[in-house]
């Protein structure tokens, strides 16, 4: 029997953040990636809170899904991890496990960074914390978007671009197997949205610009850490991946064995009992 899930908001920042709560027990908070929303991983926090006694919190991170975007006065690109932060003290007690899946790996280090006191570990699952290109530098297409004339023009010709680049994207995603169809449709529609493509693309852009200083500070990390990637991810590179978050204190490394980069959709059961373990230490 499935635990009870329910759909909530947050404000934080004067920002109005969606999520899913499901289960009961120890908080865990789980990212998903870029692009990316709650409603896929409802099955797989499900799986988890059954497997063992956590109250997990899967968020729609800004500007995704049903959240807002984050628009502090100045800009930040530490501040989603600030909000989370904030949202582990106010949802969670002040402590949880933290699960980042492909780029949410980036901001749940960003997190365990700058408030390592409210993360009891780290769960990252197919990392997404070095960029394939290393000379790739941050697009201006949210910033021009801002403008009206601009902004108008990009609203109406991206979204006619985008379901073939979402298929594409998602398709690569769960290779070596095959997405379903249906999934892949949902996805078009939800990522193909424009709000949702300038969330993913200012995502990548504070990557990027935060990408030295996280991979510096990474070595200061003193939590349990869990990495797993798969051996044929076609999204990044996964002994990049793994070696990268080697330098942080205390991390287990998983490669499983022919599995792509959708691990919590096509390898859920395995994930789960890694993480259940993992939880149970930290």
């Amino acid at each position: 029997m499935s635990p009870v899930s329910r759909t909530a908001s947050i404000t934080l920042f004067d920002t109005r953040l969606s999520y899913l709560e499901v289960g009961d027990g120890k908080p865990v908070l789980l990212l998903h990636g870029n692009p990316g929303g709650k409603a896929e991983f409802k099955p797989f926090a499900e799986s988890l809170a059954t497997a063992g006694a956590f109250r997990i919190f899967v968020f729609d991170r800004p500007g995704h899904g049903n959240s807002e975007e984050l628009l502090p006065e100045t800009p930040d690109a530490w501040i989603d991890a600030e909000a989370f932060s904030e949202a582990i003290r106010k949802l969670c007690g002040g402590k949880a496990y933290v699960i980042g899946y492909s780029l949410g790996a980036f901001t749940a280090l960003k997190i365990a960074i700058r408030h390592p006191e409210l993360i009891s570990g780290l769960g990252l699952i197919a990392p997404f914390v070095v960029p394939p290109d290393p000379g790739e530098q941050p697009s201006r297409i949210p910033s021009l978007a801002r403008g009206a004339v601009l902004g108008t023009i990009l609203g109406i010709a991206m979204p006619m671009f985008a379901p073939g680049k979402v298929r594409s994207h998602v398709t690569r995603v769960y290779e070596p197997d095959k997405a379903p169809e249906e999934f892949i449709d949902d996805r078009v529609n939800e990522y193909g949205r424009f709000e949702h493509m300038m969330a993913t693309m200012q995502d990548k852009n504070d990557m990027l610009q935060l990408l030295k200083d996280v991979h510096e500070k990474m070595k200061d990390i003193r939590l349990p850490v869990m990495a797993v990637s798969g051996t044929r991810d076609a999204i990044c590179d996964a002994n990049a991946q793994l070696e990268k978050i080697g330098i942080t204190g205390s991390c287990e490394k998983t490669l499983i064995e022919n599995a792509g980069h959708a691990l919590p959709f096509t390898h859920t059961a395995q994930i789960v009992e890694l993480l259940k373990a993992h939880i149970a230490k930290s």
